[in-house]
């Protein structure tokens, strides 16, 4: 048989294009970014309902102190109300009181021993002045009026303390 001459048929051998040899890489890429964002995704989503179970904790700790509180705060002003009813009997009882009455005479009764006081050590400065040689006279019995009337000012200021509880005004 007669032999064919051989030709030389090329063959095109077709060169993997740039694109099929990047698909590999892209796809080996998303896979590790989408395996990253899914991981983290995960843990963010632990963490944070950790978090909220913490939060959640200290805000049901945090009412139930807050309810103490109240339930304290609502016995209080209970208390608070009682103790003002009580304090206007008392206060009314004050008034009515023989106590008061008896303080009040006391007081009166020291101020009228002052006021004894500071006309008799008057006289007795004028008398002195009248009569000779009685001034050594004068000045020693002067010291104790001043002395008596200092005494009874103290105890007016004591019993006004116990009427009032404040200190006289007049107190030297």
């Amino acid at each position: 048989m007669p032999q064919k001459p051989i030709v030389d048929k090329k063959v095109e051998v077709e060169e993997p294009t740039p694109k099929k040899s990047k698909i590999p890489i892209v796809a080996f890429l998303s896979c590790f970014l989408l395996s990253v964002c899914a991981s983290s995704g995960v843990t963010y989503f632990l963490l944070q309902s950790q978090e909220d179970v913490e939060t959640l904790n200290k805000l049901s700790t945090h009412e139930e102190q807050l309810l103490n509180i109240q339930k304290i705060q609502s016995q209080q002003d209970i208390k608070i109300q009682t103790i003002e009813e009580q304090n206007e009997t008392l206060k009314l009882y004050l008034r009515h009181s023989s106590a008061t009455a008896l303080k009040n005479i006391l007081i009166n009764q020291e101020q009228n021993i002052q006021a004894y006081l500071k006309v008799m050590k008057s006289a007795m400065s004028d008398l002195s002045a009248l009569s000779p040689r009685t001034t050594d006279w004068n000045n020693e019995y002067q010291y104790q009026l001043d002395l008596a009337l200092k005494g009874s000012i103290k105890r007016e200021d004591l019993l006004k303390l116990l009427k009032t509880g404040e200190p006289n005004e007049k107190s030297q």
